[in-house]
């Protein structure tokens, strides 16, 4: 999983205007427009970085002290729905984000944040902007996603050979 610490960098403008033609207008191509640049996007996503001191013996068998970074995903509740991994599309969706513990937004590409939610017990997958859009991506719905783009990948595959 490739996690880069970035913010300013991440901006999603054909996505977020995709979400909102979904919203004003609901049809299977606004939906597949959503979802095709929700593909290919990159997220911020707010995350607590501690630094945890363990004793790591090189190969000679020499201890010493190493700091080594621990990331933490900071998640998001509704009492309706469930936990959440939250994701924004850019910066000014990341400060209507409030939390008690300091964070460092991370930048994550969709299948990153898909792969985590389907590994994470307890988790319902991750939020879009969950202070404007709130769009969900459930675990079924990813794994759906999933589904879809294998078969269309052998279908592809099929045709080639």
């Amino acid at each position: 999983m490739n996690i880069e610490k970035v913010e300013k960098q991440i901006t999603n403008p054909e996505l977020v205007e995709a979400i909102k033609a979904m919203r004003k207008e609901f049809s299977a191509e606004t939906q597949n427009k959503v979802l095709n640049l929700a593909l290919q996007a990159t997220f911020l996503v707010p995350c607590v970085v501690s630094k945890d001191t363990q004793l790591v013996a090189d190969e000679n068998n020499h201890v010493q002290f190493e700091e080594k970074p621990q990331v933490k995903f900071v998640l998001i509740q509704n009492e309706n729905t469930g936990t959440f991994f939250p994701a924004f599309t850019d910066a000014e969706e990341l400060a209507k984000f409030q939390s008690e513990e300091p964070y460092q937004p991370f930048g994550m590409k969709f299948t990153d944040l898909a792969m985590l939610s389907e590994q994470t017990p307890n988790i319902n997958g991750f939020v879009l902007n969950p202070f404007s859009d709130n769009l969900p991506f459930t675990k079924e719905l990813l794994a759906d996603m999933k589904a879809a783009l294998m078969k269309h990948r052998e279908k592809m595959q099929g045709n080639v050979q």
